[in-house]
């Protein structure tokens, strides 16, 4: 059960990372668009881009730990549900 706790403990600790990550890249993406919208020049747009490919970049990483913690919730929930009809039976 330690494992498990250490485990969560550590995906939350890397999920507000990421989403920490995110806010600070949605930021410098806002900004970039700003600057593309009045200068309206290729270096502009690529600053934009970039910001926007690294924002895609965070935010998968962020469902990859999604899906993880949704795995982890599934197992304890089948362990348990397994726990309650053993001890059903009993």
């Amino acid at each position: 059960m330690l494992f498990k706790s250490e485990t969560i403990s550590e995906l939350a600790s890397t999920i507000n990372e990421q989403s920490s990550e995110q806010r600070k890249m949605v930021g410098i993406f806002n900004n970039a668009m700003s600057n593309f919208a009045s200068e309206r020049s290729l270096e502009a747009c690529l600053e934009a881009l970039n910001a926007s490919m690294q924002i895609a970049n965070v935010r998968g990483k962020l469902v990859e730990c999604y899906e993880y913690y949704s795995r982890l919730l599934e197992e304890e929930i089948t362990r348990l549900n397994r726990s309650k009809g053993d001890n059903a039976k009993s």
